[in-house]
């Protein structure tokens, strides 16, 4: 299996969508997020292809936090942490959510069982 061509829906077949998954979500350009919704709302092949894929991955989530961070170089630690990003990046995009999620810290959370 390869990823992310095999889980993410376009990528492999739209060029805007990979660039939004490995560029636009990458260490890099993760904090200017905000600047990809025009896009992302249109009326284009390219941001219905991005809203199935972000639905896709929200449904199905089929790439785990390690791949994540393989792919893109932002690390979200845990899987429920990266499907909590992606579903406030998609309520931003798509929702009622009136600010950009925030990326996660470069600095991994501390284990569970200390924040009790």
């Amino acid at each position: 299996m390869s990823f992310p061509e095999t889980v993410i829906p376009h990528y492999a077949s739209d060029r805007r969508v990979a660039g939004f998954f490995s560029g636009a979500l990458n260490v890099e350009f993760i904090d200017d997020i905000h600047t990809m919704k025009p896009g992302a709302v249109g009326k284009t092949p390219y941001a219905r292809h991005l809203k199935e894929a972000l639905e896709h991955l929200l449904s199905e989530r089929p790439a785990g936090s390690t791949d994540w961070a393989l792919m893109t170089g932002v690390s979200f630690w845990e899987d429920d942490r990266l499907y909590s990003y992606l579903k406030d990046l998609y309520d931003y995009f798509y929702g009622d959510r009136e600010e950009p999620p925030v990326a996660p810290d470069a600095e991994a959370p501390p284990p569970e069982k200390y924040w009790r």
